[in-house]
């Protein structure tokens, strides 16, 4: 009617440093640098089993730009197609930081979400074909820049 241009983009999980603490990313990654700094005796987590389909929010806005430049809008699913699960992610943090996740990883009911989380992953068949989408920051990049940027505050 108003002849405007509108894209639109399902996000999956997108990280980033800035992310707050209410995202499990977050929370993992702050307490694991606490853990590794004595400040923090252990990281309580609730499903560890839940699997996340998880990106760099950088990157994925590169995408979003890429978008716009279409003639014609449309719709696109910004994912990595991969599934990884949080006790994987917790894992590759502290490893990171050369400590053994058995030690202090702990699994709490409270932290529970009260329905079941199912294994989501994105399907960027579409993206990777209008746009050439490719995901070059995986797990261990994006780890690599929310682990460094956290313990930068300790230096």
């Amino acid at each position: 009617i108003y002849n405007l241009k509108i894209y639109n983009a399902i996000f999956y999980n997108h990280e980033s440093p800035r992310r707050s603490e209410e995202y499990v990313t977050t929370k993992i990654v702050k307490h694991v640098c606490e853990i590794y700094n004595n400040k923090r005796n252990f990281l309580e987590l609730g499903d560890i089993s839940a699997k996340i389909d998880w990106g760099y929010a950088k990157e994925y806005v590169s995408y979003v730009q890429k978008m716009m430049q279409l003639k014609k809008p449309d719709i696109f699913i910004i994912a990595t197609g991969k599934a990884h699960s949080v006790k994987e992610f917790a894992n590759k943090c502290f490893r990171y930081v050369g400590l053994n996740s058995n030690k202090y990883l702990r699994t709490s009911k409270k932290f529970l979400r009260p329905s079941k989380t199912s294994i989501l992953t994105g399907d960027t068949k579409k993206i990777k074909k209008v746009i050439k989408f490719k995901i070059n920051y995986d797990l261990d990049k994006i780890i690599k820049i929310m682990m460094d940027s956290e313990l930068a505050k300790y230096k």
